[in-house]
């Protein structure tokens, strides 16, 4: 029998609920937020980062799961909000870990599977398919999921009914009255919970900054409808690979001008076919061409849907930019249409692809120039308010945005009744426990960013970060020193090799003189029994060396080679 609240109140005064945010606050990136009571954990989200610049060779940034460590016995179950990468991109590396059940939307599980996958984990995870209004019972927590408006259907909300109160957790929403899927936020249940009793909203805040309504996500297909009527040639447009609603607009549009679809980009294509296969997208197979037929087609008859929206680095847009994809290379009246705008501090990047394309003869068309083809999924302040006041909770925690826009979110609810100190402005790692006596932020967990390359999750830190980071700017002196296995006895003069220092060739009296202090530590013919201090010798005198010579500090690299 279904649980009721008032029957899951604070009976003794002594229940405590912490709330934890992993990611997610202070960054629009890596959401995670953890519930405990005292013997239940309840996650909501888990998802990716996008690396920093100094971060290099990085492929992605996942939140820090230390404090759960030693709690996994205690963790009840993830509830996905829904399927953009940045609330499920980390699954595939913390659920091998972590192995509790999953829970999200038919779509969304259908994306998450797609993920696990790749990293061959599909068999040993269970995600389970709830539906909007379903109730999950999770130890002395259960939840129902509401649907919410998103850039991506199939998208939730979270009711967490605790010990304490009702906690409701947005996700990321809109009040969006058209949507594309014709599934608008459930303002009926929502408004239900309110009359019923909050005890904190944790609130999507990423808008709080922008003025009114954000506008409807189905303005966008007439705008690809009229850029491909006047486009002379191919049209390429680019989103996350993640955004639905938005392939399934630039399908429609490039139907409705007989134009075939190219899908560029592994991800784009695999959360396409599993949208089709589930009844998200539907479209007849004869509009769909593979990128190895694509100059069969002419150009005024052919849309491509591209990967990379971000610049992310190896991605298919970032290929293309640099004239090293296989199959797509720019050609004159070429327009790339950039259907999502740059992540915040990630706008770099971005504006060197956009340069790139526009020099090998693309227009391109990005937000800089024009909003027209990219709405938010986020709501701005009247949305935000609306919330509010459909919910009226005692406490308000904004979520999933930046500082400042937590803050200005924070400030907007006093305007609507909520008490300042009754708001909560938390970052990555802080604690906000509620009890009988109310809600403190009380102490921090420390967190770190964990990094992936390639296969390895974690083990890039900042000892290695800092070594990429001096390599990348300042290069690298190799110094071979050869030694008779025999004797021990050191052979010939050393080599030096440089690379990203100095070109070799026009640097030979420097090389000379870095060969005669290598002598002078390690002359021909002496006999080496401690290796490891000669080594430090050479390391230090060359980087001395160096420094005075030309101001730089290049990683000195020493290796004895045995002949």
């Amino acid at each position: 029998m279904e649980p009721k609240i008032e029957n899951i109140q604070s009976k003794s005064g002594k229940e405590k609920l912490r709330f934890i945010p992993l990611g997610g606050n202070g960054l629009v990136t890596k959401n995670m937020f953890v519930y405990e009571s005292e013997n239940d954990i309840v996650i909501i989200d888990c998802g990716m980062g996008f690396p920093e610049e100094t971060m290099f060779g990085v492929d992605m940034v996942i939140p820090d799961i230390n404090y759960l460590r030693d709690k996994k016995h205690k963790i009840r179950g993830i509830l996905i909000t829904h399927g953009h990468e940045d609330h499920i991109g980390a699954l595939p590396f913390i659920l091998p870990e972590i192995n509790v059940p999953v829970f999200a939307t038919r779509l969304t599980a259908g994306l998450i599977n797609v993920r696990l996958k790749e990293r061959d984990i599909q068999r040993m995870v269970k995600v389970n398919v709830i539906n909007p209004g379903q109730k999950v019972s999770l130890g002395s927590f259960w939840a129902e999921a509401f649907r919410v408006s998103h850039s991506i259907p199939d998208s939730v909300g979270y009711a967490l009914h605790t010990p304490l109160g009702t906690i409701i957790h947005t996700g990321d929403y809109k009040f969006d009255m058209t949507p594309v899927d014709e599934k608008p936020t459930d303002t009926a249940k929502l408004a239900e919970l309110g009359r019923r009793g909050v005890l904190a909203l944790m609130s999507d805040s990423l808008r709080s900054e922008k003025l009114g309504f954000t506008l409807s996500e189905s303005l966008i297909e007439p705008k690809f409808e009229e850029a491909m009527e006047d486009a002379p040639g191919r049209v390429m447009v680019t989103t996350f690979s993640s955004n639905i609603s938005r392939i399934k607009q630039a399908i429609e549009a490039s139907r409705k001008f007989g134009r075939k679809v190219a899908i560029v980009g592994r991800s784009m294509e695999s959360n396409l076919f599993v949208a089709r296969d589930l009844g998200y997208i539907k479209f007849p197979p004869e509009i769909l061409v593979r990128l190895e037929n694509i100059e069969k087609i002419p150009p005024e008859k052919l849309t491509l849907i591209v990967a990379g929206s971000q610049a992310q680095s190896g991605s298919a847009l970032t290929r293309i930019a640099n004239g090293a994809h296989r199959f797509v290379s720019i050609r004159p009246g070429d327009l790339v249409i950039f259907s999502a705008d740059p992540i915040p501090g990630h706008q770099d990047p971005v504006h060197t692809v956009v340069d790139n394309l526009t020099r090998l003869g693309a227009r391109v068309i990005y937000s800089d120039i024009t909003d027209e083809f990219h709405v938010s999924g986020h709501g701005a302040q009247a949305e935000l308010m609306l919330m509010l006041n459909l919910t009226k909770p005692k406490y308000l925690v904004p979520i999933s945005g930046m500082y400042r826009q937590m803050k200005k979110f924070v400030d907007l609810a006093a305007n609507a009744g909520i008490e300042p100190r009754n708001a909560f402005i938390l970052e990555e790692g802080d604690v906000l426990e509620f009890g009988s006596q109310g809600a403190k932020v009380d102490g921090q967990i420390e967190t770190d960013n964990v990094m992936v390359d390639g296969l390895g999750v974690g083990d890039v830190g900042d000892v290695v970060l800092r070594d990429r980071r001096v390599l990348a700017e300042e290069g690298i002196v190799v110094v071979i020193v050869t030694v008779n296995r025999s004797n021990g006895q050191v052979v010939g003069e050393p080599d030096i090799v440089s690379r990203g220092f100095v070109y070799m060739k026009e640097a030979e009296p420097l090389i000379s003189e870095m060969k005669e202090l290598v002598q002078k530590a390690v002359p021909v013919g002496k006999k080496v029994s401690d290796w490891h201090f000669i080594r430090e010798k050479i390391m230090e005198n060359l980087e001395k060396f160096l420094f005075e010579k030309t101001q730089r500090r290049p990683m000195v690299l020493p290796v004895v080679v045995e002949v």
